[in-house]
């Protein structure tokens, strides 16, 4: 379930040739939006100051009720041992990921490279489906968190490798490596808070 080992990737130096690959640490850079900013609009200014002027009476909705995550039942150590045991699980499955994708990114084999982002991102969706069918107990919710995180990263990472073997080489193709490389250091640092939310955590009964 839960990423261990992340392809590692160095960053293309500039030249005219495509930089290999390393192995390392794996894949997707978060992109955030500005807010855009709507100026105030003008208002005619010829209706007389006595002139009669309606305003909407309709009554806006409520907000929804925030609801608490869901948690656990039972014994919490129990839990937070089933969810152990997926993370220790998976890193068998996590490394050969990794090595096929390394492999396919130093031979700049776009179909294999293809193939091994894809294997994954499947990968993460069913990691990420476990984490919703077992919500954790309170004591390690933020580690749960910290999982569902790293798998995301995972996953972006992937997918911008899906994007650079799609680009044919060239100029596109540094700019989707760079991005790739640039998305698998993203991943690399949620392993590195999830690794931290797993030692703060402590279950008890």
């Amino acid at each position: 379930m839960v990423v261990v080992v992340l392809l590692a990737a160095s960053r293309p130096r500039p030249g005219p040739a495509t930089p290999p690959v390393g192995s390392g640490g794996l894949v997707p850079a978060a992109t955030t939006t500005a807010p855009s900013t709507i100026g105030p609009t003008a208002v005619p200014s010829a209706v007389p100051s006595t002139a009669p002027t309606s305003r909407s009476t309709a009554t806006p909705p409520a907000p929804p009720v925030p609801t608490d995550p869901p948690r656990a039942t039972g014994d919490p150590r129990l839990a937070y041992a089933e969810f152990l045991l997926r993370v220790n699980d998976d890193r068998a499955t996590v490394e050969a990921l990794n090595r096929d994708l390394a492999t396919a990114a130093e031979a700049q084999d776009p179909v294999a490279v293809r193939v091994a982002a894809v294997a994954i991102l499947d990968f993460v969706d069913g990691e990420r489906d476990w984490l919703r069918e077992h919500p954790p107990a309170e004591c390690y919710a933020a580690a749960h968190g910290a999982a569902n995180a790293m798998l995301e990263a995972y996953g972006l990472a992937a997918d911008r490798f899906v994007t650079w073997a799609a680009t044919g080489g060239g100029l596109d193709g540094l700019v989707a490596l760079g991005e790739a490389l640039d998305a698998a250091q993203d991943a690399s640092d949620a392993l590195t808070v999830f690794g931290r939310a797993l030692e703060a955590t402590t279950c008890q009964a």
